[in-house]
Formats: structure tokens, sequence, C-alpha cells
């Protein structure tokens, strides 16, 4: 008997192909826009944003409809700064559950890791703490690897010196530049994130959009790089076009990516972070023109100098 209906069960599914999930490295999301601290140079825009909570049943939703098509190692919960969510632990229970990715890794500055629940530490694979220069961490490195010893969970603490100048203020007006920037970032390459129900294959692309409102400039690039979540059709095929194509996004007019000037880390307060959104971005875009695409010819050097008397 059971034999007849394995083979009745063989005879139905012949001719129907079954789509195995894209399978990537990891993916990030956001449970909060803000953050404690204010770096200059947050390639998130985080110290210009407003406060902003991610909604566990947005998470659900998204996770849901992407665990159809795709399947991570790591799924990376980032902010702003993730551990501000009073509803964190909620959160990694459900990714936990949905079963998207293989392992949670929970991404922190680790400022008010002695405040967390005894829960979260059961509830992460991983936790993976930026540590900035002057920055008070009330729960020490030794006791930190003592909790994250005691449940198992792998502790990576990276010590930041500098950031990168990747966000501008002026957009980059040549598009060989913008198709190098693009060629050459490993975060459009290994940083991919799902936000407000869109895919993206970069993990600054969301926040684009925010940060140039900031300034007064309206351009929305979300619908141009994020693939919707909900709704589609063609969801696998468009995530792995997105995850593909050798298309600048929209978002890369306006970012040096992994090509970007270093910079020593320092934090803003709120005179600094207007004065971020004043700066001249055009010398970095120089400077990463010069090196992706070579010294300037004569042209280009004399309209440098006519920026610089102007």
């Amino acid at each position: 008997m059971a034999d007849r209906n394995r083979r009745k069960i063989g005879r139905a599914t012949q001719g129907i192909r079954i789509i195995a999930p894209i399978e990537i490295p990891g993916f990030e999301y956001n449970l909060t826009e803000h953050c404690n601290l204010a770096c200059h140079g947050c390639d998130h825009a985080s110290p210009l944003l407003p406060e902003k909570f991610a909604r566990l049943g947005d998470f659900v939703r998204d996770l849901e409809a992407l665990a159809g098509v795709l399947h991570a190692g790591d799924l990376r919960i980032v902010g702003g700064e993730p551990l501000l969510h009073p509803d964190l632990v909620a959160f990694l229970r459900e990714g936990r559950r949905i079963g998207v990715a293989d392992r949670i890794v929970l991404y922190t500055n680790g400022v008010l890791l002695h405040e967390v629940p005894d829960a979260l530490w059961s509830s992460i694979d991983e936790l993976y703490v930026s540590a900035y220069p002057k920055v008070r961490r009330r729960l020490s490195d030794e006791d930190c690897a003592r909790r994250c010893a005691e449940h198992g969970v792998k502790l990576t603490v990276d010590r930041i010196e500098v950031f990168t100048r990747s966000l501008l203020n002026q957009p980059i007006g040549e598009p060989r530049l913008v198709q190098a920037v693009f060629d050459n970032c490993r975060v459009a390459a290994e940083c991919p994130t799902v936000h407000d129900g869109r895919f993206y294959r970069c993990a600054i692309a969301p926040f684009i959009s925010p940060r140039l409102a900031a300034r007064g400039i309206a351009y929305d690039n979300r619908p141009q790089d994020g693939v919707p979540l909900h709704g589609n059709a063609n969801l696998r095929a468009a995530i792995a076009d997105c995850l593909t194509t050798r298309q600048p996004l929209g978002a890369c007019t306006w970012c040096l990516g992994s090509s970007a000037p270093y910079e020593k880390h320092h934090q803003l307060n709120r005179e600094g972070c207007r004065a971020w959104l004043a700066e001249d971005t055009q010398p970095a875009v120089d400077e990463v023109r010069d090196k992706l695409l070579g010294p300037p010819g004569l042209a280009r050097r004399a309209a440098r100098r006519l920026r610089r008397l102007m």
C-alpha cells in the first residue's frame, strides 16, 4: 500500500518544478532608525533622522514573505541602535520562528547592554559590538564575554577608529564614476537589507531619501532600488535580479560606498549635525574619482581650481 501511494504521489508530481530558495550569506533588518550616539559619517544617517521603531507585525510579514523565496546564513538585527527598541526580544524570537536565516546576529554599540533582559542572551547566536573611541559601555568586555559564554553566543568586538565619508550633499554628476563606485562597493555586494516592505541589495539605500529630505532635497530612490515583498508574483526573480544586476542603484548617485575616504571617528552635537548637512562633499567625490578613474585631465583640473575660488 505504501509503495502504491508513493507511486501515485510520484506520478502526480511529475512535471512540477521545485524551485530552491535563493541562498545568501545574510541580510539586515533595522529595528530603529535613530540612535543613542551621533557618529559623523554614519551611513544610515541615524543622527539626522527622527525617532522611528520597527513594528513587530511588519517584521513578521516581511520576513515570512521573504522566507518563501530566500534563505540566509545570518539575520542581522541592526539600527540605528536596536537596543533602544522596547520589544527587541520579541523580534528576535519571531526571527527565530520564521527561520529565514540559520543564525541571528545582533549588532549594537553596546552602550545599553548592561540593561538588557536575560532572555536576550538566549535569543541570539552572535553579538557584534561596535566599540567607538570615548564611548562608555557600562558592561565591560570581560563581563560581556562571560554572559555570551554562558549562553553559547559568539562575541565579536570591533574597535572602530574611522568612518567612511560615504554620504553626499552634492550628487555625483558623472555616470562613469557612479558605475565605478557601484562596481567597487562592498556594501552593495555584501549587505542586503529589508526595510519597510522592500528588499534592497544595499543597506545604505533606504536612508538616502530621508537624509536628503533633511537637507531639503526631494529624491526618492526607494521604488527604483527596493523590491516590493508583498503582492509581488515574481518575487524570487525580482530579488535574484536585484542581487545580480550590474546597473547602479539610484542611491549610488548620492553615495561613495566603500570607496569613500576615511576620517577619524567623532561624535556630533546638534550644531554638528546641521554642519554635516551643509558640508561641501565635492572634494571627497574628486578624491574617489582620481582613485577609481585616474587623475583628471586639464579641463577637470581647471574646473576644480575654479570651484575652490568660488
